[in-house]
């Protein structure tokens, strides 16, 4: 494969996986998990179509320097997707045994959502135009979206002591956190990859 072919093969993938993740979002909200399983099958359907014959690259020992930079980020995507799917895991959790939280936690992993689409949707520019005013956005929304964790998981801490939240929802929502945490930095560090175009 050559590096277009590359570059647009996984811009589609981070383009695709902003409305899984809406959707994702919409079936964790209205409690829906055929929307959250559906949601899943989708993501991982644009992932296998993203890359097929990864095998064949592997064992090429001719490989071109663009399929090199893409087996270096190949480890990126595959935690992308595993965190996404973890994410799903315990939004699907959450909504098989009816636990419930609180409105301020179903708002801090809306923002948190909503930051880490604003990521993919940033990556998947970046990918395309390495333009370097992109690369420095990618980095500080990974910092805002540690600190919007940082901060979310401090007041959450004291909605669990004060009995507000509820230990076994309180496990899924710290996961939910964290998920949402390792894809944001994933992307980051799959950003960090490609250098800009001058």
């Amino acid at each position: 494969m050559d590096e277009r072919e590359i570059t647009e093969r996984i811009c589609k993938l981070f383009e695709d996986t902003v409305p899984i993740l809406h959707n994702i979002y919409k079936g964790f909200m209205g409690q829906k998990i055929n929307l959250l399983k559906e949601s899943r099958t989708k993501f991982r359907e644009n992932l296998v179509a993203t890359l097929p014959g990864v095998e064949k690259i592997i064992e090429d020992p001719n490989k071109n320097e663009a399929e090199q930079m893409f087996l270096k980020a190949l480890p990126h995507l595959q935690r992308i997707a595993l965190a996404l799917d973890n994410l799903v895991d315990k939004m699907e959790a959450k909504v098989e045994n009816n636990l419930l939280f609180t409105d301020k936690a179903l708002d801090e992993i809306k923002q948190l959502m909503i930051a880490v689409a604003a990521e993919f949707v940033d990556v998947k520019d970046y990918c395309s135009t390495r333009n370097p005013v992109l690369k420095k956005q990618i980095q500080d929304n990974l910092h805002k979206v540690i600190n919007l964790i940082n901060e979310f998981d401090s007041v959450h801490q004291n909605r669990l002591i004060t009995g507000v939240c509820m230990p076994q929802a309180s496990y899924l929502y710290i996961d939910m956190t964290d998920s949402l945490k390792r894809m944001s930095r994933e992307l980051s560090a799959f950003a960090e990859l490609l250098p800009p175009r001058a």
